[in-house]
């Protein structure tokens, strides 16, 4: 598979309690042309966002340890509203749209690596997905 690059240099924070789903996401992301800050706690995430960088993306797991993926989007969005969200779960999309009231898209695990660019590519590329403003 040849790398396909981004059209714009975007950037995604990329959360996930499991260090080689963090690892791998972040490799297959960064091939296709996306800047990636990877984190794996809330600390470390709430240091991304503070970093300055302009986050386009935020794929969060919907289900960690301590904080819950829905939990830990709101505390990031407070801190940078702009970001669009992408839920990666085990759960049910239902389960999601449940706990957490703004736009978000889903993407259930397990997916393929073409399953979660395409849903990454649109998510970036459509103005009508921009998120709401609290």
């Amino acid at each position: 598979m040849s790398p396909q690059r981004a059209a714009l240099a975007k950037i995604i924070l990329l959360i996930d309690d499991d260090s080689t789903v963090v690892k791998a996401l972040q490799r297959i992301l960064s091939k296709r042309g996306y800047e990636v800050l990877a984190a794996q706690t809330v600390e470390d995430s709430i240091a991304a966002v503070k970093s300055g960088a302009e986050i386009d993306l935020l794929v969060v797991d919907a289900v960690m340890p301590k904080v819950s993926g829905p939990e830990l989007a709101e505390i990031l969005l407070f801190l940078r509203p702009g970001m669009k969200v992408l839920f990666i779960t085990g759960l049910e999309e239902f389960t999601i749209r449940l706990a957490f009231d703004r736009p978000c898209a889903c993407r259930q695990k397990p997916f393929s690596v073409e399953l979660l660019v395409s849903k990454v590519e649109e998510l970036l590329q459509d103005p009508a997905l921009l998120p709401l403003k609290p």
